[in-house]
């Protein structure tokens, strides 16, 4: 399922015991200590007391966006990487090109702007048949793959996510763009169609538990 993305929302999800914030407003991920996490795991379960209002406001939590649902029919876990796949064809120079440039136009506008001004602008085209949409992913993964050997930037993950989901919904192809997070804190950006990652091995991406999905 797809989050809502609005400008005031502040995403979250729950990581073993813990659960991690991504504030969009102020472009800033935090957690909650352990007594508030659990006032929270109550809250969120339904168990609201009076209060509580007042209590999520004081803590930026008044807004919250939906979780991602990892059990919906949308399901978002991953299971395969397109670029691990054994006959992935290789790129042509003009669609290496067209990458790299791209790249470089989404590395300066998330320089530049916060994530919450980026994410409520990413294309979303008219669909196209599923077949062509897999076979559309297959070839800009690998012209982005075959990017990193002459764009500097290919290790800034949302720069390459939102370079790669942009072209995509250019052509047509229902791909999200993932932001995920693990413990001890780290994120990460990727990109997917269906349950297929495009953007790095399956094992780069399985660590992180979802936190938004655009």
């Amino acid at each position: 399922m797809m989050n809502v993305i609005t400008s005031a929302a502040t995403h979250w999800c729950r990581v073993g015991g813990t659960f991690v914030f991504l504030d969009l407003s102020r472009d800033r991920y935090f957690m909650l200590e352990q007594s508030a996490a659990d006032r929270f795991s109550r809250i969120v379960a339904g168990a609201q007391e009076e209060g509580d209002n007042d209590w999520l406001a004081a803590r930026g939590l008044h807004h919250l966006a939906p979780p991602v649902d990892q059990s919906s029919s949308e399901r978002i876990a991953p299971t395969s990487s397109v670029l691990e796949e054994p006959n992935l064809e290789r790129a042509s120079a003009v669609e290496t090109a067209r990458s790299v440039w791209v790249l470089a136009l989404a590395q300066r506008h998330v320089r530049k702007l916060a994530l919450m001004e980026i994410l409520p602008n990413l294309l979303h085209g008219v669909p196209v048949a599923p077949h062509v949409q897999r076979s559309d992913a297959r070839q800009v993964a690998a012209a982005f793959k075959r990017a990193r050997h002459y764009f500097s930037g290919m290790d800034e993950c949302l720069s390459r996510g939102v370079a790669m989901r942009r072209v995509l919904a250019g052509k047509g192809c229902e791909a999200r763009l993932v932001i995920g997070v693990t413990l001890p804190f780290a994120a990460h950006c990727w990109v997917q169609l269906g349950s297929a990652v495009l953007t790095d091995p399956l094992d780069v991406v399985t660590p992180y538990t979802p936190i938004l999905v655009a």
